[in-house]
């Protein structure tokens, strides 16, 4: 698996190209993520999984086309000696921060968990946060940055109306008096006005 073009992970070794390849369009067809990572450590990110050998007489370079046409060959940064066989991108999921227990969780379980189709309920953002609220109950997520939290509200959405569910109504953080206005109301009910203005998680990129 690669992050912006750097190996970050390898999944598996194996002896035949046959076996590689087959693995490698299980793993493509089943990559199904609703709400995948778009940042790490402050900065936008791509991932790609791709097959490698060490075998240069057996398979040719692979070759890509950029955004002005240019052919560039497929390599691993520092690694001569491997060539590509095959790569594509590749979804990983995101986690969300659940702000009462501290806990991440996925997208299908925020959904199963918060999102239960027997109650009405309002889906907002604050910042760099997702807002549920079920009549007088608040739960609060908390996303890397107000890009994410905006992403995963419009994902939900699409999600919902996929689905023909009618149970929930939809807020952008779109004004600073709407945003005023879910300030005080979160403050009445017991949350931190300082930790609400926050609109990151992660500051500054890190290596």
């Amino acid at each position: 698996m690669f992050k912006n073009k750097k190996k970050k992970k390898l999944i598996k070794g194996y002896r035949t190209e046959s076996n590689a390849k087959s693995k490698f369009k299980d793993i493509i067809t089943n990559n199904q993520v609703k709400f995948p990572i778009r940042y790490e450590n402050a900065e936008l990110c791509n991932f790609e999984i791709g097959i490698l050998t060490n075998q240069s007489s057996y398979q040719k370079s692979l070759f890509t086309t950029d955004d002005l046409g240019r052919n560039n060959m497929v390599k691993v940064e520092g690694e001569s000696q491997y060539i590509f066989v095959d790569i594509k991108p590749f979804l990983v999921e995101e986690t969300i921060l659940d702000w009462h227990t501290n806990e991440k969780i996925s997208y299908d379980e925020l959904i199963s968990t918060y999102c239960k189709q027997n109650t009405f309920k309002s889906i907002s953002t604050l910042n760099n946060k997702l807002i549920i609220q079920i009549d007088e109950t608040f739960h609060l997520f908390t996303l890397k940055n107000s890009e994410d939290s905006i992403r995963l509200l419009e994902t939900i959405e699409d999600d919902f109306r996929s689905l023909g569910r009618r149970d929930a109504f939809f807020v952008r953080d779109t004004s600073t008096v709407q945003r005023k206005w879910m300030y005080d109301l979160l403050e009445k009910y017991g949350y931190d006005r300082k930790k609400l203005y926050r609109q990151n998680t992660t500051f500054s990129k890190r290596s």
